[in-house]
């Protein structure tokens, strides 16, 4: 892994409440992943330090927004209602938020997903808040932000690279539409029996390429879980359930694409 520093400059953040976003303690990084590129920034200092970071897939128009933050939450693991406040615009959008516990770390983990537009307007924001169904809120100034996306993107054009895949398609390929919900193409029931003898948990990461009559052909494993039952079965039910509508690229002509999906694989 390697990082890259990113100067940003400080600059004046509106907020639209009372309560004033962190300033950063340090600078932008792009970390480069073996599953993604995530671009992040420190808050406070030691033993306090609280982090956001954005990690977009490098197919699709899905942006992963993450916190870590000092201290565990009450439940290992619960999904809440949460609310998302854009500055300068004051634009705000719902979404689910999930919250982890990390007690080996003393860190609670939050993340949510932002898509399309909402993606594009959070890396041309100055600050970010996000206010959880519990009350929990947490604000941020991202000062350089445009600066750190130029930089994230160059580290997403290296990792498809890496991938064997052309970063030109995602400008030349329109994102592919799924027939049904992605999230359908797995449920608990294909937890493999062997993975919940052993109590394996962890996240799958995978990339499969999609036919130009919305097959899905070959699918395989960017970032491992640690359990082979488990990232075998996410392949597996992918190449089984998932069909897409036909793909055309932006002249009109049949193309292959490629899209990633983060399977999370939680035990009761």
């Amino acid at each position: 892994m390697k990082t890259i520093a990113i100067v940003a400059l400080l600059g004046q953040v509106l907020a639209t409440s009372t309560d004033a976003p962190l300033v950063p303690s340090g600078k932008w990084t792009v970390d480069y992943a073996n599953a993604g590129c995530i671009l992040s920034r420190d808050y406070g200092t030691v033993p306090a330090v609280t982090s956001i970071g954005f990690n977009p897939f490098p197919l699709g128009d899905t942006l992963e927004v993450i916190t870590v933050s000092p201290g565990i939450p009450a439940k290992r693991y619960q999904k809440l209602k949460g609310t998302l406040t854009l500055q300068p615009s004051g634009e705000t959008f719902q979404s689910e938020v999930t919250v982890y516990g990390i007690a080996a770390r003393n860190n609670t983990l939050t993340t949510l997903n932002a898509e399309g537009d909402i993606a594009a307007k959070l890396l041309r924001s100055t600050s970010i808040s996000i206010a959880l169904a519990d009350g929990t809120r947490k604000s941020f100034a991202v000062p350089g932000m445009p600066g750190a996306a130029a930089a994230l993107r160059a580290c997403q054009d290296d990792l498809l690279k890496s991938w064997g895949i052309d970063p030109t398609e995602r400008d030349r390929v329109p994102t592919p539409k799924p027939r049904t919900e992605v999230a359908t193409w797995l449920s608990t029931d294909d937890y493999p029996s062997e993975a919940m003898a052993s109590h394996s948990e962890g996240t799958s990461v995978i990339v499969w390429t999609i036919q130009p009559n919305g097959l899905i052909g070959d699918c395989r494993i960017v970032q491992s879980s640690g359990s082979k039952p488990l990232d075998d079965t996410a392949c597996r039910a992918f190449k089984k359930k998932g069909r897409y509508a036909a793909v055309i690229d932006r002249d009109g002509k049949p193309a292959t694409a490629h899209a990633m999906h983060k399977v999370v694989w939680r035990l009761p």
